[in-house]
């Protein structure tokens, strides 16, 4: 990525592979550990459920070494996350807040790293039997640290999810439509998240989201990676993961080729599920 003028640090290049790499060994790491409060099915729906009810602290890292038409250069993202279910005038809502931590990218000319763009949405929440929807407005502020690591522009839009649980996991659709203020960036993300449980808390997962910057560049990756969840007596829930994913379509340079999500997600009963 190009140098910029509103550098906030240069660190060697390999220190930011290897804080990349060290965080996914960790979560690698965890889900071999052994578990004496492994999750029942219905507690790895509630975990993987973006429409649960339930406070949520989440740490997201995207690793992607491999740029499209760009061989030589890299990115890193890490997001802390912040979920909070309210009933706002009577009405069951969800908000979150993300921003990306440590945002970094390198090239031949050096890296850069700083904060992204902090994004926050609320969704009010409607029930069908066990489906349940959410609709809401998500707004992004330019809060990137240099220009290589965000849009600069503010942003705003709607997000919606649909999830249903099923015998065999979960599965949900994630959208989201934003446009800038200036009409210049126009964006549609749809991520389609489906969840097989497995025995021990295990469960087998695939969350890629696909990204289309309308007249610029596009990205569809699809993942297939394995989690585990953990169950405490007081219903709080840890949630770890790794899936790898590759872009099976990757138009205009810089989008990830390839790249490997981890997370760890800690959640905290606030009510009951419906």
């Amino acid at each position: 990525m190009p140098p910029t003028a509103h550098i906030i640090a240069q660190d060697p290049v390999g220190m930011k592979q290897l804080r990349a790499a060290l965080w996914w060994a960790v979560a690698v790491v965890a889900l071999t550990l052994p578990a004496t409060t492994s999750a029942k099915d219905n507690s790895q729906n509630e975990a993987n459920d973006p429409l649960t009810p339930k406070m949520a602290f989440q740490v997201h890292d995207y690793t992607q070494p491999i740029l499209s038409q760009r061989p030589e250069e890299g990115a890193h993202q890490l997001y802390l996350r912040h979920v909070l279910p309210h009933d706002t005038l009577g009405v069951d809502q969800i908000a979150r807040a993300s921003l990306p931590l440590i945002a970094n990218s390198w090239g031949p000319h050096g890296a850069w790293n700083g904060i992204g763009d902090f994004t926050i949405y609320d969704m009010a929440i409607a029930y069908l039997g066990q489906t349940k929807l959410g609709a809401g407005p998500v707004v992004t502020a330019p809060t990137a640290s240099a220009a290589a690591l965000g849009s600069g522009k503010w942003q705003a839009g709607l997000q919606t999810v649909i999830s249903a649980p099923h015998d065999w996991g979960l599965s949900a659709l994630l959208s989201s439509y934003q446009q800038s203020f200036d009409g210049a960036l126009q964006t549609l993300t749809i991520q389609p998240l489906l969840f097989l449980n497995l025995d021990g808390g295990y469960y087998l997962r695939s969350t890629g989201i696909s990204t289309f910057n309308l007249g610029q560049n596009s990205l569809v990756p699809v993942g297939l990676g394995l989690g585990r969840v953990f169950e405490r007596s007081d219903g709080r829930l840890v949630n770890v993961f790794v899936e790898p994913q590759y872009s099976v379509v990757q138009t205009g340079p810089g989008v990830p080729a390839f790249q490997i999500f981890t997370g760890v997600i800690l959640q905290f009963p606030v009510r009951k599920s419906r």
